[in-house]
């Protein structure tokens, strides 16, 4: 049994769940527009290489903007910028966003970064003892690793082994809501899977979420040749193997319209997006369609110029084809 959960996060369905109508998810992806516009802005300003990632590269290439049910954005920083980066965004952005990242923010429990927006409330599954969950963008780091092999290999099992290690002890410790949750699906496999994951965090319940966190994104970053041919994003939703690139097929840019600006993507994007996606230009049925979990309360408050409550009727399925 597979123990990996991002994907039955992506396709869970319940009535603890906030479903979003074609409004709000529109008025949401407005919403991340404006946030990704203030990271570009800092990115641009001090010279640092950014490139959307994930869904949001999909969007961009196929769709010109967002997949239309898509309701996050991602994006993808070598270490190097994403280190210089972070204390520019806090410095000029300090007051609007809330910056969450593994190496300073307490009970995180994430080994990848989010910028929030304060004024609104966005909660996910990572935000069960967490009161500043606003709309958000992923940050997502790409490591440099090593170009012997068996370096690469060292690194990538302990960069996969802490992953499991993290998901498992914040499974541990929210695992009252995430037990509801499951139970309320019916579903008897996603109980097992769960229930199996809170195990082993019990086992690791004597370590720190914030310990396990930190030590994850040192090992991470272990590798300090910025040249190395390789790089991976070990936090991607492939995680380290399925995330390994040449440096040159990810960091080197290409500009593609998204949302009516130009934005900076993958040099191989059709590589990259094979890579996560296979046939990236299939449109999925509606029940193969990715959403994120989002619990109440969820408010746009001021950014959408009213506030949001959800509803929990079905309405069609959404978020990032796979």
């Amino acid at each position: 049994m597979s123990l990996s959960t991002v994907d039955a996060f992506k396709h869970i369905r319940s009535g603890e769940l906030v479903t979003l109508d074609t409004e709000q998810l529109q008025q949401l992806q407005a919403v991340l527009t404006g946030i990704l516009d203030d990271i570009v802005s800092v990115c641009d300003r001090c010279g640092l290489v950014y490139v959307l990632g994930g869904g949001s590269a999909l969007g961009a290439y196929r769709h010109h903007g967002f997949i239309p049910w898509d309701d996050d954005i991602d994006i993808n920083m070598p270490r190097a910028d994403y280190d210089r980066f972070i204390p520019e965004f806090r410095k000029e952005f300090g007051d609007k966003y809330w910056i969450h990242t593994p190496q300073d923010t307490h009970n995180y429990g994430l080994m990848l970064s989010r910028i929030l927006l304060k004024g609104t409330s966005v909660k996910t599954r990572e935000d069960f003892q967490n009161s500043e969950c606003g709309a958000f963008v992923d940050l997502f780091i790409i490591e440099n690793t090593y170009d012997s092999r068996f370096l690469r290999a060292l690194h990538g099992f302990g960069c996969m082994a802490y992953g499991f290690l993290v998901s498992c002890r914040k499974f541990y410790r929210d695992r009252e809501p995430l037990m509801r949750l499951a139970c309320s699906t019916g579903d008897r496999s996603l109980q097992r899977k769960f229930r199996t994951k809170i195990v082993f965090g019990a086992l690791l319940s004597w370590r720190s979420l914030d310990g396990l966190v930190k030590d994850g994104d040192r090992w991470n970053r272990r590798c300090r040749n910025g040249r190395s041919k390789y790089v991976s994003i070990p936090t991607g939703r492939r995680v380290f193997w399925g995330e390994l690139y040449e440096r040159s097929e990810i960091c080197d840019t290409v500009e593609l319209p998204y949302c009516g600006r130009m934005r900076k993507c993958p040099a191989a994007i059709e590589q990259y997006l094979t890579r996560l996606f296979g046939d990236y230009n299939r449109i999925p049925p509606v029940e193969e369609r990715e959403s994120h979990a989002f619990f109440r309360p969820f408010s746009l408050g001021d950014a959408a110029g009213k506030d949001l409550t959800g509803t929990t009727e079905p309405q069609g399925g959404g978020g990032k084809t796979d």
